[in-house]
């Protein structure tokens, strides 16, 4: 099966059961419905976001996976931050209505065909999709939840793991100086 596909794609191993193939954002469907239709992944195990924001872009995997579980296949492809927008592939996999919807809800993608776009988990949510970079979760939380101000454990995400990171290296680095 994957040998199969490898006369049409370039097929990158990423571990026994997990291969990866990248392509153009304007060949999804086209790729969706060719491995569906010439091979044996046929579920839709899920559709990741990685937010590129220095580069502008989001990655997009779609996750699909054979009859028997036993391979897991990802289509990556990247598409613009701004104004971001794939074809729905709700008529191939029912399931991505909920992946699509949440994609839409946390990142700001808009997937044209896909008539459930409307507020999944965030009710009325007016800001700016948080999953996305350039979101300020704790200057959100502070502006909009009363109870957090002047707390003492109210502290910097981005500086508290890097303090945390620093902390474990320089423990691990002890440890494997006792050795």
């Amino acid at each position: 099966m994957i040998d199969s596909l490898a006369k049409h794609y370039e097929i990158e191993k990423k571990a026994e059961r997990l291969f990866k193939i990248r392509i153009d954002q304007n060949e999804l469907l086209r790729t969706i419905n060719f491995i569906g239709s010439s091979s044996n992944f046929m579920t839709l195990s899920q559709i990741t976001c990685t937010d590129w924001i220095e580069d502008e872009i989001f990655t997009l995997n779609y996750i699909l996976t054979t009859e028997q579980r036993n391979k897991n296949l990802m289509i990556a492809l990247d598409i613009p931050r701004e104004k971001s927008k794939l074809p729905t592939i709700l008529h191939l996999f029912p399931q991505a209505e909920v992946m699509e919807r949440d994609l839409h809800e946390m990142y700001g993608i808009d997937f044209i065909g896909n008539p459930t776009l409307y507020d999944f988990a965030l009710e009325n949510w007016k800001e700016i999709p948080p999953l996305r970079r350039e979101f300020d979760t704790l200057a959100y939380v502070n502006e909009k939840f009363e109870f957090r101000r002047g707390r003492e454990d109210n502290k910097d995400v981005k500086a508290e793991t890097k303090r945390r990171r620093a902390e474990a290296k320089k423990l691990k680095a002890k440890k494997e100086a006792k050795k």
